[in-house]
C-alpha cells in the first residue's frame, strides 16, 4: 500500500462551483489534524461533528425524540428544566453498548446533518474551490454520494487507542480503558472497509510524515 492512492479524478473542469472532498479516518486516526492542514492550505473545512453538536443544542424536535427514546437523564437542562444540550458522556454509554441504539441515532442525527451541509453549502458562492466535508462516518451514512472525492485517514489500531486516551487527558474528561474505545472502533467500518471505498489514503503512523502526503493531495486536486 502507497501513502496516497491516486484517482483519474480531475477537478479542472469549469463548470463546477466547487470540488467536494469527503475526508473521513479511524477513531483518532488524524482525521481532523489532516482537515486542518487543507484549510491552512486554502480549503474550506465542513465538520459534521461539529454540525451534529449544534442540532443537540438547537433543533427541538431532535431533542424531543431522544428525550422520548432515552429520558431526561441524558438531558442537560438550563434553570427552567429546558433542554439545551445532551450530555455526550451519557450518550456514548448507550450507543457504543447497542448497535440497535446507535443505529436509531445516526437514523435522527445524520439526514438533517446532511440538510445542514446542503444548506450551508448553497451559500458558498465565494468560496475556495475545494470543499472539505470532514465526517466520521462518511460511508456508513452515505454522504460520499455527494462527494466529487474521497479520502480516509487511517493509522495502526494500537496507535489510535493511544491517542485517544492521551486526548481525552489533555481535554481533562475521563480517560477511556482500551475496551472502551475498542468499543468504539468496532462500531466504525474497519480499516480496510475504507480503503476499498476511497478514492485516497492518508497514512498517519509514526514512521510516515503526514504533511508531505497532504501537500501532494492538495497539489493533485487543485
Amino acid at each position: 500500500m502507497t501513502e496516497v492512492l491516486h484517482t483519474s479524478f480531475s477537478p479542472t473542469d469549469s463548470s463546477r462551483r466547487h470540488v467536494i472532498v469527503g475526508l473521513t479516518g479511524g477513531l483518532a486516526a488524524g482525521k481532523s489534524l489532516v482537515a486542518r492542514m487543507f484549510g491552512c492550505l486554502g480549503a474550506l473545512v465542513w465538520d459534521a461533528d461539529t454540525a451534529a453538536k449544534r442540532l443537540y443544542q438547537t433543533d427541538s424536535r431532535l431533542q424531543q425524540s431522544i428525550l422520548q427514546r432515552w429520558g431526561e437523564e441524558i438531558a442537560i437542562t438550563d434553570k427552567g428544566g429546558n433542554m439545551i444540550d445532551v450530555d455526550r458522556m451519557a450518550l456514548s454509554n448507550i450507543i457504543f453498548k447497542s448497535a440497535q441504539e446507535l443505529a436509531w441515532l445516526q437514523s435522527q442525527v445524520h439526514p438533517r446533518v446532511s440538510k445542514k451541509f446542503q444548506e450551508w453549502l448553497i451559500n458558498q458562492n465565494h468560496a475556495p474551490r475545494l470543499i472539505i466535508r470532514e465526517t466520521a462516518i462518511l460511508f456508513e451514512s452515505k454522504s460520499d454520494a455527494t462527494c466529487d472525492i474521497t479520502i480516509t485517514v487511517e493509522a495502526h489500531e494500537s496507535l489510535r487507542i493511544e491517542r485517544a486516551q492521551s486526548r481525552a487527558n489533555i481535554q481533562g474528561t475521563p480517560v477511556p480503558s482500551q475496551s472502551e474505545i475498542q468499543a468504539r472502533i468496532d462500531k466504525q467500518w474497519n480499516e480496510a472497509q475504507r480503503m476499498a471505498h476511497a478514492d485516497h489514503v492518508i497514512l498517519n503512523n509514526r514512521n510516515v510524515a503526514l504533511l508531505p502526503q497532504v501537500l501532494k493531495l492538495w497539489d493533485a486536486l487543485t
